[in-house]
């Protein structure tokens, strides 16, 4: 008895276990499946269709058979299922059945026509209640196909009246007996592998005249509802459009109409067909698939990828960014795509970190917005997507372009226009621009691709399709302006003062140095012009400025053909503002206030250095206590960094002389309290306006209360300084950068020297160390001799001009070091100067041999002096 128990346990194991390899799926048509319209079947020859199942690839297209549900057959040998039809009565254990239930995973009644029969009924059961799979299709009431009494509800109530699968349809007499809808009242949760299952989400199930369930959980109480009916909640357990239960070990799918199933290609003859399977707006095929694949528990494993070709858009293409263009595609998969992703690309398809659209359904086509970007090498990549996980991508194999429309902006004299210049504008976006005239002027028109737009403050391009220009121009609403006129000491302007010009006019300005000066300067609105004898304003519609300064024609620069320069300061206690006066004065220039360039800059002069100023006032300061004595000073104040400057120049004429160097001592003078810094600077001119920063000679940062000094030598100056009659070394301070309270030092500048050499065929004539006596009353130019030579206290330096004028008389060490000077006026005649021994700062003259230049006008005569 135990032995016989066991052999039927085993019997049923096997039954309801069949080869694993691979999953079996039996199609029925022994019960009028093909009636009247009906053509329910995967394909006409039965029960193996043909062409073969082996013959069937990832790229077989779907009417690789002949039948109304073909696709559904494909769709499950592409999942690696064996797929026949049931043609005679359902069987489940009789072994002398081949297409006895037992030997297959899973049982597709399509909209049975007549019902079963007692024994087809068991048989189902049992098949279910020991692991098989059953998917039944309903349709609407009504839908007797073969005029026998019965329809698709009728037979599947008749084959469950007791509702142990948990689920009856609306027949005859019931609610929604025959509904066309199309739902998206789906099941969401991730769990169920019906709607959520490996082929896809299902999003929408098409109902075309089908009849609904309603469940019965107190019965069976795994019934679960897959989609309602449009407006119902899913907790209803009426208006069902597909449900699904276990019984026994085994799963069923519930659904209401036939239409899904259909893909449109019934056999010649059948009519009111159309593609369900593919229907858009609905999900019907992925439905169909999962329910499959969940009732026999799993599907063979995927590893196929999509097939995906980008058709559009082009390589070569210029597309307007916000504009809505059509990204198209084909895509195609052994099993189905779910799901497609749009991406573009910057950098010719290097990378495509920029995401157009996922998750998008397979129509084959996508209306983008082209973003705000400006490239030549976009590319669209898109990715085809199946459901378990497969995907593969195609892209453009060349560039398009996405650009802007641009509106060209400008604006004319005296006012403005913003944005300006070449302005980008989306496709379709709105673009404002604003317009604003300079003070005295009135905007006097606005042009709008050619076309006036009036005297407007503002103007909006709306819903920008194509390049546009606009144009503001401005007129005047003063009548008249002001030029101020102003000049300093030593000439005249003309007119001078508030000059008031009409709107439009020009006005002339003469600019004339008085007897002994020179035009050193004209400033026009704080830039210089240069030394002009004249300027004119031409179409005034502003206010002005114009500023002239002059320096003392006599006030000429040392001549270096006499020899070297030097200067130690002795006299500088005596030196008269604007160097006017002083032993070695005249040598010097100030520099005004003037420039519009920023600080450093050799030209940008914040600080007058016309007059001597002590203690902590800036500009130049003598060399007198409390500043070293002997030594010029520089100071420009201010707590903000590089706001306030003051400069000096040395003039000196090279004619007939190469510049050679210069050099200096500087030390730092304490000045109050704090640690700002201050910086000098060194530029050398060939004529007083274009200037070269000396970088070699620069002293920058030092600070003040803190000692520092040092000695800049031998900084060879530039060429441009040769042979040029009105050079000029320029010293600029100015308050540098650096320091947090306090003022700024001083810096004390001392042994200025400069060297050059001779030029062309310059000669410098000289009567030796001793030229003999004039006679008296004999007007030549010559120097005559020094009494006593040698000598070792008072010496007599002789000389004689040609003509009355100023001389210089100079003593210079070898060095090439000034020692003394002294400079006058003189009559024509023989003249005599009587030196004490001493240097211009009262020391006494060392021992050795020296050189004494006699410098006029009409030359330089020297000679040679020894001391002991």
């Amino acid at each position: 008895m135990k032995l016989r128990l066991l052999s039927a346990l085993l019997a049923v194991c096997v039954l309801a276990s069949p080869a694993a390899a691979q999953k079996k799926a039996l199609f029925d048509n022994a019960h009028a499946e093909t009636a009247g319209n009906a053509d329910w079947v995967i394909d006409d020859t039965q029960p193996i269709p043909s062409p073969a199942q082996s013959g069937i690839t990832a790229g077989t297209a779907f009417t690789y058979w002949n039948g109304a549900i073909s696709s559904w057959g494909v769709s499950l040998v592409k999942r690696g299922y064996t797929v026949h039809t049931n043609t005679t009565a359902l069987t489940y254990g009789n072994t002398g059945n081949t297409y006895d239930l037992a030997n297959y995973d899973v049982l597709i009644i399509p909209e049975p026509n007549t019902v079963f029969t007692a024994a087809e009924k068991t048989a189902i059961f049992n098949f279910v209640q020991n692991g098989g799979g059953l998917v039944a299709v309903a349709d609407h009431a009504v839908s007797d196909r073969n005029n026998d009494g019965w329809d698709s509800p009728m037979i599947w109530n008749d084959l469950d009246p007791t509702h142990l699968l948990g689920i009856s349809c609306a027949s005859t007499g019931n609610a929604n007996n025959n509904i066309v809808q199309t739902s998206t009242n789906v099941n969401a949760l991730s769990t169920d592998m019906v709607t959520r299952g490996p082929v896809g989400n299902v999003t929408g199930l098409a109902f075309h005249n089908g009849t609904t369930f309603t469940l019965w959980p107190a019965v069976n109480s795994t019934v679960r509802g897959e989609v309602w009916m449009n407006g119902l909640a899913q907790t209803s357990t009426t208006g069902l459009m597909c449900a699904s239960s276990q019984y026994g070990s085994g799963r069923v799918v519930f659904i209401g109409d036939s239409s899904p199933i259909d893909d449109g290609t019934a056999q010649a003859g059948n009519t009111s067909i159309f593609n369900g399977w593919g229907e858009v707006g609905a999900t019907d095929s992925t439905l169909a698939m999962n329910a499959t694949l969940w009732v026999t528990r799993t599907g063979a494993t995927d590893v196929t990828a999509p097939t995906v070709a980008l058709t559009a858009p082009a390589g070569g293409v210029t597309w307007k960014a916000g504009s809505v263009q059509a990204i198209t595609w084909t895509a195609s998969d052994n099993v189905g795509v779910t799901a497609v992703d749009l991406a573009y690309s910057t950098d010719g398809g290097a990378t495509y970190p920029n995401t157009i659209a996922t998750g998008l359904a397979n129509s084959g086509t996508y209306n983008w917005t082209l973003p705000n970007v400006n490239s030549t090498t976009v590319r669209v990549r898109v990715t085809a997507r199946d459901a378990a996980g497969n995907s593969a991508s195609a892209a453009n194999t060349a560039n398009f372009t996405i650009d802007q429309w641009v509106i060209t902006a400008s604006a004319g004299a005296n006012g403005t226009i913003s944005p300006s210049g070449a302005v980008g504008v989306m496709q379709g976006a709105n673009q404002a621009f604003t317009i604003a005239a300079n003070a005295g002027f009135a905007v006097s028109s606005v042009l709008v691709d050619g076309v006036s737009a009036g005297a407007v403050t503002s103007y909006t391009f709306t819903n920008v399709t194509a390049a546009h220009t606009i144009a503001a121009s401005f007129t005047a609403t003063s009548t008249s302006y002001t030029i101020t006129a102003s000049a300093g000491t030593g000439g005249t302007i003309s007119p001078s003062g508030a000059v008031s010009v009409a709107a439009g006019a020009n006005q002339s300005f003469t600019i004339a140095a008085n007897a002994s000066f020179t035009i050193l300067s004209v400033l026009v609105d704080g830039a210089s012009v240069g030394a002009v004898t004249s300027y004119t304003f031409t179409n005034v519609q502003a206010a002005h400025t114009i500023s002239a300064s002059f320096t003392s024609s006599s006030n000429t620069g040392w001549p270096m053909a006499s020899g070297n320069y030097s200067e130690a300061f002795g006299d500088i206690a005596n030196w008269a503002n604007n160097f006017a006066s002083g032993v070695g004065a005249s040598y010097w220039a100030s520099v005004a206030v003037g420039g519009s360039t920023t600080i450093p800059s050799a030209t940008k002069i914040t600080t007058s250095t016309s007059t001597f100023t002590t203690t902590t006032t800036g500009g130049v300061q003598k060399g007198v206590s409390p500043n070293p004595v002997g030594t010029i000073v520089l100071l420009s104040t201010g707590s903000t960094d590089n706001t306030s400057s003051a400069a000096i120049d040395l003039k000196l004429n090279f004619t007939s002389t190469n510049a050679g160097t210069l050099g200096f001592t500087w030390s730092t003078v304490f000045n109050s309290t704090g640690n700002r810094k201050a910086s000098l600077r060194v530029y050398t001119s060939p004529d007083g306006t274009t200037w070269t920063e000396l970088t070699g000679a620069a002293v920058l940062n030092f600070t003040n209360n803190v000692a520092g000094s040092g000695t800049v030598s031998a900084v060879a100056l530039p060429a441009t300084l040769n042979n040029q009659p009105n050079a000029r070394v320029r010293f600029y301070y100015y308050n540098g950068t650096g320091g947090t309270t306090g003022s700024r030092p001083k810096i004390a500048l001392d042994n200025v020297s400069v060297t050059g050499t001779p030029s062309g065929a310059f000669a410098n004539p000289a009567q030796g160390e001793d030229g003999g006596p004039i006679a008296a009353g004999r007007a030549e130019f010559a120097f005559s001799r020094v009494v006593p030579n040698p000598g070792g206290a008072e010496t007599t330096l002789q000389f004689s001009l040609a003509r009355a004028g100023k001389a210089r008389l100079e003593i210079v060490d070898l060095s090439g070091r000034r020692v003394w000077a002294s400079e006058g006026e003189y009559a024509a005649g023989a003249q005599f100067m009587r030196w004490s021994g001493r240097a211009s700062d009262g020391s006494a003259v060392r021992a050795g041999v020296y050189f004494v230049r006699l410098v006029t006008a009409d030359g330089v005569r020297s000679g040679r002096m020894v001391r002991f």
